[in-house]
């Protein structure tokens, strides 16, 4: 069903600076279309937001760690460790869950309005980074390190240059400016290419992740090292091997706890998971909720 915004809040920006989730607003110090810089990091899990909408702002997130799962009303997103999701402007979203673990970085890029300039750029300048902003060839893609020292590098400003320095704009603003062209160029970046032998093994895991697949017999397949192999294959999908196996089972075990009405304890078996308990815990902290729950959520109106 297409999003009608009617049916959606729009976000509240409350700004907070607390253990486990900052919310700082960056006007003040010189990076005037950045109203929040976000660093999530929680060491229980919390309930995901409702769907919401940022009015007149883009959203990029860029997850350290965690398994997580982004919704927009028409599709849902896997959000891996060291993936960046942008929502668009005025488009419902949210993140599902917030599991134990979870590590995230954050902005909100507020469009100027038209001939507005931002960070101290001249015009030209301005046009174009505006302009590679919000025309991202994709919504869903691989960060750099360059992203990451950026986001570092204006906490680390945050933090430690005093707030009535004058060098605390011009560096604040400067941070900025690297990080909005970090976050255009990853997404402008190649992909990640895998052999064709990964590829082979990747789908051999999707058609059956209940099947065991020992690392050592998946490089020698490959004819390679343990750790060639378990490099190239985060390289190519984001996730080490073993990880990735259970990403699939997960996703095998929603498809059954939706489609079908069969025992927990049975999918769980099917799934190679030793015993109930076992899946309960696993599934819940993937995400956020038991299968039971997961399973009443999905079939509630």
């Amino acid at each position: 069903m297409k999003a009608d915004k009617i049916l959606y809040k729009a976000d509240k920006i409350l700004h907070c600076d607390e253990p486990g989730l900052r919310i700082l607003d960056l006007r003040p110090d010189g990076a005037d279309c950045i109203p929040v810089l976000r660093s999530s990091n929680f060491s229980a899990i919390r309930r995901g937001p409702e769907f919401h909408f940022h009015p007149g702002c883009m959203e990029f997130s860029f997850c350290l760690k965690g398994n997580l799962i982004f919704d927009t009303p028409d599709k849902e997103y896997q959000f891996l460790p060291g993936s960046i999701f942008v929502s668009a402007p005025d488009e419902p979203h949210h993140l599902r869950t917030n599991p134990s673990g979870l590590k995230i970085y954050g902005i909100l890029f507020k469009i100027p309005k038209r001939n507005q300039r931002i960070l101290g750029l001249d015009e030209r300048g301005s046009e174009w980074v505006i302009r590679s902003l919000t025309h991202l060839p994709k919504r869903l893609y691989a960060g750099t390190p360059a992203v990451r020292a950026s986001f570092e590098r204006m906490f680390d400003i945050y933090d430690s240059v005093n707030k009535r320095s004058p060098s605390r704009r011009v560096k604040m603003r400067a941070a900025a400016l690297d990080l909005l062209i970090a976050l255009i160029d990853a997404a402008r970046g190649l992909p990640v290419k895998s052999s064709s032998k990964i590829d082979e093994i990747v789908k051999r895991i999707q058609n059956a992740p209940d099947a065991e697949y020992p690392v050592d017999d998946l490089a020698g397949e490959c004819g390679v090292s343990i750790a060639s192999f378990s490099s190239s294959f985060k390289r190519a999908k984001g996730l080490p091997p073993h990880a990735y196996v259970l990403n699939c089972r997960i996703d095998k075990a929603r498809e059954l706890l939706s489609t079908t009405k069969r025992t927990v304890t049975s999918i769980g078996q099917e799934l190679g998971f030793y015993s109930t308990q076992h899946f309960a815990n696993t599934f819940r902290r993937v995400i956020g909720v038991t299968p039971r729950e997961y399973r009443a959520n999905r079939l509630a109106p």
